[in-house]
Order: C-alpha cells, then sequence, then structure tokens
C-alpha cells in the first residue's frame, strides 16, 4: 500500500520531505534548459522571451515552483493534527498527474534535443 501513496501523493510526499524539493527540481529543468539554449546561441543573441518560457523544461519548472509554493501553504494553514494530513486532498487528483505527465515531457524533451 505505501507504493500506492507514493504513486498518487508522491510530489506532495517529496515536499513533506523536503520543503524545498521543488524548488530543486526547477532549478534543474530551468537550468538544463537555460544552459542548452545559451550552447544553441551566441550569448548576444539570448533573451528571455515568451517563447523561451513556452519549452518544455521551463514550463515544467515553473510549475513545480507554484506547486512547491502551494504545498507550503497547505501546511502553513492545515492543523497539524495527522488526521488533517491523511484525508483525501482532491487538489492532488489534478497536480499530481499534470507534474508527472509535464516532467517526463520536459525530460524527454531535453533529450530529444540532445540527439539532433
Amino acid at each position: 500500500m505505501e507504493i500506492l501513496n507514493w504513486l498518487f501523493f508522491g510530489p506532495s510526499r517529496l515536499v513533506a520531505l523536503w520543503p524545498y524539493a521543488g524548488f530543486a527540481i526547477a532549478a534543474v529543468l530551468i537550468g538544463a534548459q537555460l544552459y542548452r539554449t545559451i550552447g544553441e546561441t551566441s550569448i548576444g543573441d539570448f533573451e528571455f522571451s515568451r517563447q523561451w518560457f513556452r519549452k518544455a523544461p521551463v514550463f515544467t519548472g515553473l510549475l513545480w515552483i507554484i506547486f512547491n509554493l502551494y504545498e507550503m501553504q497547505m501546511k502553513a494553514v492545515m492543523p497539524a493534527s495527522e488526521a488533517a494530513f491523511s484525508m483525501a486532498r482532491l487538489d492532488l487528483i489534478v497536480l499530481t498527474p499534470l507534474l508527472y505527465v509535464l516532467s517526463a515531457f520536459a525530460i524527454y524533451s531535453l533529450f530529444a534535443a540532445r540527439r539532433k
């Protein structure tokens, strides 16, 4: 049963283990895209445009930052009792699959571009 908890509540439990885990994941994804972008263009030609923020790793990194801030807020607002944290969180039914799918797509896009 423990594996199912990690499957359904993985990002939330990860942030519960280390409060800055989402920020670290975001830094790795955004940093990898920044490194790749700078490698493809010269430094003088690089700019933070809307197109750059639409890249999968950057967008997913921003989503991880938002999720981490949201989880920090939930931890501050929720009572400290164990019963409150064990209740079903309907927000995670939507957020967890989004984080999984977008993270997988971001990693795929980084490696797919590396092959070219």
